[in-house]
């Protein structure tokens, strides 16, 4: 009797069965299973053996499925249709990237239609349909700690103090300019004199996480008595006309457009600020981590 567990030397008599099934004989089977009749009868034999069960009557009249020979078929086919499944869905398996990604980026950052992580998401969606993604939108700090703390993959924004445990790769850079707005002294200057002498009584509104002062020498002095940690909380104290403070480029040049905010001296005190990737060091990337990866640095 063949038991719950079925062997390959089982499933290659099942094959015999079904081959000589559809062509109706043991000698028209020879063509496809390569072997002679006596060796196709020997073969039914046994699973007739193996089932406890006469599967076909063969002689003079012919071949002839009996009743449990036919519902021995109808199962033969199922298991082996279960089987081609199984080899499709390994087969997919092996060749598609699967997983999670947990990204984590500063705010602003992938709102810019041209960046750097948005053309790197779209690409990865390509070649990962089947990956789940999530995105934090998170203050560099916080960055660094939830790639410490492994709650996230990749941390990718500005960083002034690097960590140690912490591997940080620069992918590109991005200009922030200093603005003010309408109502504000220093809108109206027009040359360096006029902004050194305004900028005394200016007041700056800082972002928690960009220390002005270790990257721009002229902040050195200039009082503030608010900051935002995000990049719409700066905008909107500068929008007040009270105070001054840097906005990236790509965020504020539809206010420029507008006449909502103007570069302070012209865009002449702009810097320039490196954007990083950051991961845990030593940690070993996944398929679906290193896929990203490559579509940030541009090489799918």
């Amino acid at each position: 009797m063949l038991s719950s567990v079925i062997s390959k030397a089982d499933l290659h008599l099942l094959h015999v069965f079904t081959v000589v099934t559809e062509v109706r004989g043991f000698s028209a089977a020879q063509v496809d299973l390569n072997v002679s009749t006596s060796t196709i009868s020997r073969q039914i034999s046994d699973l007739e053996t193996r089932l406890g069960m006469r599967l076909c009557n063969r002689g003079r009249g012919g071949f002839q499925m009996t009743d449990q020979g036919n519902l021995v078929y109808q199962a033969a086919k199922k298991l082996f249709l279960s089987l081609e499944d199984f080899g499709k869905t390994v087969t997919g398996a092996r060749e598609s990237i699967v997983g999670h990604l947990s990204l984590g980026v500063i705010d602003n950052w992938i709102s810019n239609g041209t960046s750097a992580m948005v053309q790197a998401l779209s690409a990865f969606t390509k070649v990962a349909p089947d990956v789940s993604l999530e995105i934090h939108t998170l203050a560099p700090d916080d960055l660094e700690l939830g790639i410490l703390d492994q709650k996230i993959s990749f941390g990718i924004g500005v960083f002034h103090a690097h960590k140690p445990g912490i591997y940080y790769e620069k992918i590109s850079e991005e200009y922030v300019d200093l603005y003010c707005s309408p109502g504000n002294p220093l809108f109206d200057c027009r040359d360096s004199k006029c902004v050194r002498e305004r900028m005394a009584d200016a007041l700056l509104a800082k972002r928690s996480y960009l220390n002005e002062e270790k990257v721009a020498p002229l902040m050195r002095g200039i009082r503030s008595n608010a900051e935002a940690h995000q990049v719409e909380g700066i905008a909107t104290l500068i929008l007040t006309g009270h105070y001054i403070g840097y906005l990236p480029r790509s965020f504020a040049d539809s206010m420029v457009s507008e006449g909502m905010l103007q570069a302070v001296a012209g865009s002449e005190l702009a810097l320039p600020v490196s954007i990083e990737l950051i991961n845990k060091r030593g940690q070993v990337r996944s398929v679906a981590e290193r896929t990203f990866i490559d579509c940030l640095m541009n090489k799918r």
